[in-house]
């Protein structure tokens, strides 16, 4: 099963969300929704500048400063400038991802290991191993979500919400996140047994014009695993696949699938596109309706209350 890297768990954690939790109580996060960068970048002790073009940046400063900065994504997104306490963001990045970036580098400076690392003066150089600057760009990686969701708040609410991708878009719009990233938190950390797949098309050619898709990740929920072990280990999904039928058919669809117990279930696949990706999330059917369910990604129904009530709306 392939996980996607951002996904991977650093070491240090449970180290990291001690950190971030200190910050949003120092932020007076409390019940603010979605997380108040302002109120972030104050409390981390920065200042963030959004106007400043990186690419030309990049050329007239490149040997000044430290590899770490300017290859922290390959190509500039984002960096922290410790001498100035300044966060520079690329202006050009869609507006979800620059405050990601923002909390990547907010991540880097809230921790002390990283911080004792990183201090130098201008023309200084500072040499990172490759394993280290792996590891501390996946701590970073890893610190940013756990900023954005704010903890184990995203999961928390996640247990009120039926298993859906439209659950899972709502609650993106909530903490203000990507539908990708929220995706993949909901089902990765959900309680219930859920899988997400991660896919992209391929350009192979089918009879009908069908699509094929590779299976860029597979991101199953403990319980999914626990369940059904790795039933999804291929790389592509064609046509004549079951659930190349239902990514085909432009609707969601079922499909059967069998257990550790060898036992057949019949399981529910829903599927969602956005400009990037392809995603599907399949789960049992029998799984039990939770106290929220969102009807089309468009409203929101509780028992006993009007199903036309706005979205959005709280019992």
């Amino acid at each position: 099963m392939r996980t996607p890297p951002k996904l991977a768990i650093p070491d240090s954690a449970e180290l990291i969300s001690d950190e971030v939790r200190k910050l949003l109580r120092a932020a007076e996060v409390g019940d603010r929704l979605p997380t108040p960068k302002s109120d972030i970048l104050a409390c981390a002790k920065l200042v963030e500048i959004g106007d400043l073009d990186l690419a030309g940046y990049e050329l007239s400063r490149l040997g000044r400063l430290s590899d770490f900065l300017y290859r922290t994504f390959g190509k500039i997104r984002g960096f922290l400038d410790r001498r100035t306490e300044e966060i520079y963001v690329d202006p050009q990045l869609h507006q979800l991802k620059r405050t990601f970036v923002a909390y990547h580098e907010v991540t880097h400076q809230i921790l002390p290991w990283q911080r004792l690392k990183f201090s130098y003066t201008e023309d200084d150089k500072v040499t990172l191993s490759s394993g280290c600057e792996k590891t501390f760009e996946s701590e970073a990686n890893y610190g940013a979500a756990e900023i954005m969701f704010q903890g184990d708040r995203f999961e928390s609410e996640a247990k009120d919400f039926d298993l859906s991708i439209s659950s899972a878009l709502y609650l993106a719009g909530e903490y203000e996140a990507s539908c990708h990233s929220s995706l993949r938190r909901f089902v990765e950390r959900n309680h219930r047994p859920c899988l997400l797949l991660v896919l992209t098309s391929t350009t192979r050619v089918n009879p009908g014009g069908k699509t094929s898709y590779y299976v860029s990740h597979s991101i199953p929920s403990a319980a999914f695993t626990l369940q059904f072990g790795d039933p999804f280990d291929a790389t592509f999904i064609n046509p004549e696949d079951a659930l190349g039928a239902v990514l085909n058919s432009g609707g969601n669809g079922e499909i059967n699938l069998s257990n550790l117990n060898g036992f057949s279930l019949p399981c529910v696949v829903e599927v969602f596109t956005n400009r990037y990706r392809s995603f599907l999330m399949l789960y049992p059917k029998c799984v039990a309706h939770a106290r929220k369910r969102v009807i089309r990604e468009l409203r929101i129904v509780f028992p006993g209350v009007n199903p036309l009530q706005r979205f959005g709306s709280r019992p």
